[in-house]
């Protein structure tokens, strides 16, 4: 029944718009496949673990994660994500960082989890266990490798790092009745069974879901309007101003953005007048979305020259403004790395020019520029104006030549060789094609 119910899970996960990596499922092991393994660690392998290994699979590999969007309710010390499997060809004897080999012959290894810790298990009594490399500590999971998976199946598949069970665990392992358990399980129930129809019955229950699914589609938002726009304000703006964790206060301020910016405008500039216990990185994000590009700038570029911050920080409070005039403001603040200049660029609606001036600039203006160029050639994004062709080519031309390191060379090349299309594209965008 595991396979069963391990497809079970993947298939609603997959329907919710969870990530989902197919699941590896391979054959049971044969005889012959086992002595081999046995004759490489001159070891049996304990037989409850062999029985599942000749009558479930001899590898099995499930991986999923929650939409970015999801609240999980605060009694849950991490999020949880699918990391669950073991292998026939991978098992060996751990490796503890020491001299002595002796603790090490007492465990078979049988998963790696993706931190680089272990699940073991003990050859002489076949408990369960997970090695935590870090901290050097080992926690039991189970009575039995028969028990490990029957209890991870039934905590749907969870990851095996030492933040994911730890939640989950009592002395005696992982146990589904703990109070933790519980939660998370009647969670995971309503997520896989969340329905934005039914939602939409009341706005209680359209938040409810929105707190599993964010609320980026159009369909969601369309939603929010059969319902009091004041109202649903009023109710993220608490959301937002309670809840208990930053990422939580990031979720909901996601959604006001989406569902209610323009009544939420008047909220948004008292942030900025009067004390705030919202952090800086949210108060910036809402700004950005809520009020008029003018209007939000100023605010957070007058408390930019206020505190006199590095490069950095300003690039980290501005990257949501996607405006022309923002560019300007970046030429002021543009350093290396570059590493986010070149997205704002490309995502700030620069005219060709800019760009052409960009690429005569400075070197950390230049290389920004190309890099932006590229961005936008593979996002489909055009310039604001026409390029003028004749000044455009033998300018890339002369970097192709002249940069010193290839990586750079490289986009220059690509620039120049995709700059007709870009062109075409222009001309195309313009004719509305």
């Amino acid at each position: 029944m595991w396979v069963e119910r391990w497809h079970h899970l993947v298939e609603r996960l997959k329907q919710q718009e969870a990530y989902v990596h197919p699941i590896e499922l391979r054959p049971v092991a044969t005889e012959q496949e086992l002595q081999q393994v046995e004759e490489r660690l001159g070891i049996q392998i304990p037989n409850g673990f062999r029985q599942l290994l000749q009558n479930c699979s001899k590898q099995v590999s499930i991986y999923w994660s929650l939409p970015d969007e999801a609240i999980l309710p605060i009694e849950l010390l991490d999020t949880p994500y699918g990391e669950f499997g073991w292998s026939l060809n991978d098992l060996d004897f751990p490796y503890f960082g020491g001299d002595d080999e002796s603790d090490e012959q007492q465990y078979l290894q049988c998963f790696t989890a993706g931190n680089g810790d272990a699940l073991l298990l003990k050859l002489d009594d076949e408990t369960f266990w997970y090695w935590s490399h870090e901290e050097d500590e080992f926690d039991l999971l189970a009575v039995s490798f028969h028990s490990y998976v029957e209890n991870m199946t039934a905590l749907g598949c969870i990851g095996v790092d030492c933040g994911q069970h730890r939640q989950f665990c009592s002395v005696n392992g992982l146990d589904v009745e703990l109070a933790s358990s519980q939660i998370w399980l009647t969670w995971l129930e309503q997520f896989l069974s969340s329905n934005l129809q039914q939602a939409q019955s009341s706005l209680e229950s359209l938040l409810h879901y929105v707190s599993m699914h964010g609320a980026k589609k159009t369909s969601v938002q369309e939603a929010f309007l059969h319902f009091d726009g004041v109202q649903v304000f009023q109710v993220l703006q608490h959301k937002v101003e309670q809840a208990l964790s930053l990422s939580d206060q990031k979720a909901w301020s996601e959604v006001l953005v989406r569902v209610c910016p323009s009544e939420a405008e008047n909220w948004v500039r008292e942030l900025w007048q009067v004390q705030s216990d919202m952090p800086d990185s949210l108060r910036d994000y809402v700004t950005a979305h809520c009020l008029p590009v003018d209007e939000g700038q100023s605010y957070i570029l007058q408390d930019i020259k206020k505190d006199r911050i590095d490069a950095y920080t300003a690039l980290h409070r501005l990257r949501h403004f996607h405006h022309p005039n923002i560019i300007e403001w970046m030429k002021c603040y543009v350093t290396f790395p570059i590493d986010g200049w070149d997205s704002l660029l490309a995502e700030s609606q620069p005219s060709a020019e800019t760009l052409y001036e960009w690429l005569n600039g400075s070197e950390v203006e230049r290389l920004t520029s190309i890099r932006a160029i590229c961005q936008m050639i593979q996002r489909g994004i055009t310039p604001t104006t026409m390029i003028d062709e004749e000044k455009w080519r033998p300018l890339l031309a002369y970097w192709v030549e002249h940069e010193v390191l290839r990586k750079n060379k490289q986009l220059f090349s690509q620039a120049l060789n995709c700059l007709e299309n870009w062109i075409i594209k222009y001309y195309m965008l313009q004719r509305g094609e």
